[in-house]
């Protein structure tokens, strides 16, 4: 009896076991060990999305900043000439007002004094006549003083409201990046949120160059995306140029992609190892370089380069990385391609 119950206890366990292993038996574990099937992609997709919308409003934003800045330029040459143009309105009103005051005294405008001071008849119509002709005048330099007025008000209120609507725009163009960065800061937290090494890596502030290499590798549907601040933390250590080692990853790996290596030993580079001199030893795999993470494999590829080639700026400092490289070759031009379009 007592083995026949050992029996049945050891059943009830083997069963539970089962249980317990079975696939969706806990839902919440297996959702917390891994992302969703597609949610990577989908988050770099997204990602890939908002750099291009940002790329776009900071184009125009860089085009508004010029134009308001050209247009300040003329705004002032304007005003250098609106300010001059006031002062010569200026001397013409009070040339006017004196000569109507000087007209008023000396009786030139009543026809009836220009008779009693007339010698004849002839004179008093030279005189009718020279007091038409004088209002004439001076009623067409009146006229004329308040045009001026009119304009220089109006080119007043065109540049006022001109740089009123620039100034709005500009403002709308810098509402919209920061939209667009938020939204690009939640979805790049969202992808390391399943990588505690780029979870780590997201969290230390960013720089223009390394969003610009993220959006780069974003756009290749890149595992490397996320990891732009360590190509730059690479170049500020080692002089290795950030951009380099980026167009290295495009040319031998398709921004790791492609290739088996580039996945199991987070080589995307092509290095060849062992390299028991650089930085403490670089162990191999299948006779190429390997690292346990994409942080420490970009560190040690920038002392792998810099430990043959120096703080290398281009591919043609290069020589020899690759057997089929040199100057003018399609290996140089995919890496000076993609390392100029950073």
């Amino acid at each position: 009896m007592r083995n026949r119950n050992q029996n049945i206890i050891w059943v009830a366990l083997a069963a539970l076991v089962v249980l317990l292993l079975a696939p969706g038996a806990f839902p919440s574990l297996v959702a917390s060990a891994a992302p969703p099937a597609g949610e990577t992609a989908r988050l770099i997709n997204e990602i890939d999305s908002i750099n291009t919308k940002l790329a776009e409003i900071d184009r125009d934003y860089g085009a508004l900043i010029a134009s308001l800045d050209q247009f300040n330029s003329q705004a002032e040459e304007a005003s250098v000439l609106h300010r001059q143009a006031e002062k010569d309105l200026e001397a013409k009103k009070q040339r006017l007002n004196r000569r109507l005051v000087a007209l008023y005294k000396s009786g030139k405008g009543d026809w009836f004094t220009s008779l009693l001071y007339s010698r004849n008849v002839l004179d008093f119509l030279d005189r009718v006549d020279l007091a038409g002709r004088v209002a004439r005048v001076d009623a067409e330099a009146f006229t004329a003083v308040r045009a001026a007025e009119q304009t220089v008000r109006a080119q007043e209120y065109s540049i006022v409201n001109k740089r009123r609507t620039l100034n709005s725009q500009c403002s709308w163009a810098i509402q919209q990046q920061g939209a667009l960065r938020r939204q690009l800061d939640q979805c790049m937290k969202k992808l390391a949120s399943t990588d505690p090494v780029l979870a780590r890596v997201m969290a230390q502030p960013q720089t223009d160059l390394s969003r610009r290499i993220n959006a780069y590798f974003a756009k290749r549907r890149s595992p490397l995306t996320g990891y732009g601040i360590v190509f730059v933390q690479a170049e500020r250590r080692t002089g290795v140029s950030a951009r380099l080692l980026v167009g290295l990853t495009a040319a031998e790996s398709s921004c790791a992609t492609a290739g088996l290596y580039s996945r199991t030993n987070h080589n995307a580079w092509g290095m060849k190892g062992p390299q028991p001199r650089i930085a403490g030893g670089i162990p191999a795999k299948y006779g190429f370089c390997t690292w346990p993470d994409w942080e420490t494999a970009i560190q040690q590829a920038a002392d792998f380069i810099i430990h043959y080639w120096g703080p290398a700026q281009t591919a043609r400092q290069l020589r020899g990385y690759c057997e089929t490289g040199g100057p003018g070759s399609p290996w140089e031009n995919r890496v000076e391609t993609s390392r100029t379009a950073i």
